[in-house]
C-alpha cells in the first residue's frame, strides 16, 4: 500500500494564522453638576470604563472621553463629547461604550442624530443600562428610551423653577447664602441689613 501525501493549502492555513483585528473601543462619561457626590461617581466611572475596557483582550484601549459639570440637555458646550465625535469620524474609534443614554445625551433629536452620524461610520455604540448596541440593536427602543431621559430632565428643570419661584414668594433667599449688604439668619433664615 502505497501512502500518498496531499500538501496543505497555504492560502487557506494562512486565513487561521492571521491576527484578529481588535476593536478600538473608548467611553465616555458625564456628570452635570460638580457636587462631591458626582465627582466621586464621575471618577468611579472613569476607573471602571478604563478597567472593562483594558481587561477586554478584544478590546484595544483608546481612552476615555469625559465632561464634568456639564449637562447633557446639549452637546454643544461638552468638550471630550465634541472631540469624541471627531475621533470616531476620523476612523480612531470603533465602539464607544458609555452607562446610560441620559449620560450619552439627554436630548432625543441629539442622541438620535449621533447615533445615526456613527452608524454611517460603522461606529456602535454600547448603553450599558439598557444593553443597547447601536450597530445591532433597532433605533425604536432607544428613541422611547431617549424620550424619556429627556421628559425627567424637563420635569426635574420645572421642579426647581416652580421650587424657587415658592421660595422668592416666601422671601427666602434664592441661589447664594450669602447676600451683599444683608446678614442671613441661620435659624430662621431671615435676611436683616447690615447698615454699615
Amino acid at each position: 500500500m502505497e501512502v500518498k501525501i496531499i500538501q496543505g493549502n497555504k492560502s487557506v492555513l494562512g486565513a487561521f494564522h492571521k491576527k484578529v483585528k481588535k476593536l478600538r473601543v473608548a467611553a465616555y462619561c458625564r456628570v452635570s453638576t460638580d457636587d462631591e457626590d458626582q465627582i466621586k461617581s464621575y471618577n468611579s466611572m472613569i476607573q471602571y470604563y478604563t478597567d472593562l475596557i483594558q481587561k477586554n483582550d478584544e478590546w484595544e484601549f483608546v481612552g476615555i472621553y469625559a465632561d464634568k459639570a456639564i449637562t447633557g440637555i446639549s452637546v454643544k458646550p461638552r468638550e471630550d463629547f465634541q472631540r469624541l465625535i471627531e475621533d470616531c469620524m476620523d476612523g480612531k474609534i470603533d465602539m464607544i461604550v458609555t452607562k446610560s443614554i441620559p449620560r450619552f445625551a439627554r436630548n432625543t433629536l441629539d442622541t438620535l442624530r449621533y447615533v445615526r452620524l456613527l452608524r454611517e461610520k460603522n461606529v456602535a455604540i454600547y448603553f450599558e443600562v439598557e444593553k443597547i448596541n447601536t450597530l445591532i440593536d433597532g433605533e425604536f427602543l432607544m428613541t422611547i428610551l431617549s424620550s424619556v431621559a429627556q421628559q425627567e430632565v424637563e420635569n426635574t428643570s420645572a421642579y426647581v423653577k416652580k421650587g424657587l419661584k415658592m421660595k422668592m414668594k416666601r422671601g427666602e433667599l434664592v441661589g447664594f447664602s450669602r447676600c451683599f449688604g444683608y446678614d442671613r439668619d441661620k435659624e430662621t433664615g431671615e435676611l436683616k441689613i447690615i447698615e454699615s
